[in-house]
């Protein structure tokens, strides 16, 4: 544990960081709700996923998706979660991991990380007319079965 003038550190028996909560004075009890500042600790032992307070501040398909994964996966998008936290915040973190899962079914680290960055920077999405060019003809024509006539090249 490492005090400071305007924060406690929580350290392993190494001496590695795991978690920053603000320092509070007097003798009424404290309590740290954001769930970014368990992160860390929840990556070191992800077996208390279930019972986490970062488990209970996520959207429900976010929560959901996490709770049907491996173990291996799981963490990794959790690891995601922290990463991305530490860059863009919280809150663009949870929103830039659901947008990538909604859009791909997943939560990939590069998607989560991009999208969180733009977040932060307050970069808006692009909005495309409803007058888009039908893509479907180069559809036809890359899978459509043709044989190549005239011997080739």
């Amino acid at each position: 544990m490492g005090l400071r003038a305007l924060e406690v550190e929580v350290l392993d028996s190494s001496g590695k960081h795991l978690a920053t909560h603000p320092r509070a004075y007097g003798q009424a009890s404290t309590n740290s709700e954001d769930p970014s500042m368990q992160l860390a600790l929840l990556c070191n032992k992800p077996a208390s996923w279930p019972n986490s307070r970062v488990r209970d501040a996520l959207p429900d398909p976010l929560r959901e998706w996490l709770d049907r994964q491996d173990r291996q996966t799981r963490n990794e998008a959790l690891q995601t979660l922290k990463r991305v936290d530490r860059e863009s915040g919280w809150a663009n973190a949870v929103e830039a991991m659901l947008s990538i899962l909604e859009s791909t079914g997943g939560a990939d680290r590069a998607g989560v990380t991009l999208l969180a960055a733009r977040l932060a920077e307050g970069v808006a999405g692009i909005e495309y007319d409803d007058d888009r060019p039908d893509l479907s003809e180069y559809d036809i024509a890359f899978t459509a079965d043709v044989g190549v006539q005239g011997g080739g090249r």
